[in-house]
């Protein structure tokens, strides 16, 4: 046995023993490490979940003590101070601080949008899917993610909710209401935009999906008529 696979068992140990007042965690690994020459060992640590801690209702059963113990063996920090500068800031600007809370870590893959060297953004709109209205190519980075929508939802952010998937999303005609009040003015403010429910492309397209199902919805439909069919008879009476 080499002076590395010495101490990779004594760790492997000492950590069980901690958890285990009863031994029989560590007493398994010995017995099961025995049987291993070095090389079967290194294949085994190797793998990716390698170790197992079986409990036993009533008598294997680590408290919380005893976690935070075989935690401090690993080196590993279970309790640590959490920054809240959303919360509260004094007044030299520093975040208030939490008292030793529980930390946990989620052995989870970072999102690209974490990676600064993947970001990118749209600088531009105009690329669209005429049918849904969805952003395509290099334009689709400005799409909002349900995730998004689900986390303004959750904290009752019903006018940007309102916002972004109106005016900023696939309502040409309040799109443009937007552009033209900041251009004219330099800001905008909710009440300045006409809102309409015909003037939503996925809307439209829902509906035409309904229909050809034989499907009449009042989502933008009226008294069982399209808008389009109540446009045209409009403008048929006109020519007359």
């Amino acid at each position: 046995m080499n002076a590395k696979r010495k101490k990779a068992e004594s760790l492997v140990y000492n950590v069980m023993d901690a958890l285990d007042k009863t031994k029989s965690m560590s007493g398994y690994y010995k017995k099961l490490f025995s049987t291993m020459n070095d090389k079967q060992f290194e294949k085994y640590i190797s793998r990716k979940f390698p170790f197992r801690f079986q409990t036993r209702v009533f008598k294997i059963e680590p408290s919380f003590v005893e976690i935070e113990k075989a935690a401090k063996i690993l080196n590993i920090p279970i309790m640590e101070k959490i920054e809240f500068p959303y919360i509260y800031e004094n007044d030299k600007g520093e975040a208030v601080t939490s008292k030793p809370a529980i930390v946990g870590y989620l052995h989870l893959k970072k999102m690209k949008q974490f990676l600064t060297k993947k970001n990118s953004i749209s600088t531009d709109i105009a690329n669209r899917n005429n049918r849904t209205g969805l952003l395509l190519g290099h334009d689709k980075n400005g799409i909002m993610s349900d995730r998004e929508l689900e986390s303004m939802t959750v904290n009752g952010l019903d006018n940007s909710i309102d916002e972004f998937i109106r005016a900023r999303a696939d309502s040409p005609k309040a799109k443009q209401s937007m552009y033209n009040t900041i251009s004219t003015l330099g800001y905008v403010s909710k009440e300045d935009i006409e809102e309409d429910p015909i003037d939503v492309t996925s809307k439209n397209l829902l509906n035409v999906y309904m229909l050809g199902s034989h499907l009449n919805t009042n989502l933008i439909n009226i008294g069982n008529t399209t808008p389009q069919t109540i446009e045209n008879r409009t403008i048929s009476r006109r020519e007359r």
